[in-house]
C-alpha cells in the first residue's frame, strides 16, 4: 500500500491575511455618525461615515 502524500501546507501563512499597514490600537475610537447615528471604530478627525461621506461629495 503507497502512503497518499498530505496536502496540508504546515508552518505557512498568507500574506493577504496582514495588514498593509499596523493600525495604532490607541488612535482608533468608537464614533457615532451625526448623520444617521451609524456607530464605528475610525482613526479620522471627522465622525462622518464611509456611507455618508460619500453621499455629501
Amino acid at each position: 500500500m503507497k502512503k497518499r502524500a498530505s496536502k496540508k501546507m504546515v508552518g505557512i501563512k498568507c500574506q493577504c491575511q496582514d495588514r498593509p499597514v499596523p493600525i495604532e490600537k490607541e488612535k482608533v475610537v468608537m464614533v457615532q455618525c451625526p448623520s444617521c447615528g451609524k456607530v464605528y471604530k475610525t482613526n479620522r478627525e471627522d465622525n462622518w461615515c464611509f456611507d455618508c461621506r460619500k453621499k455629501s461629495h
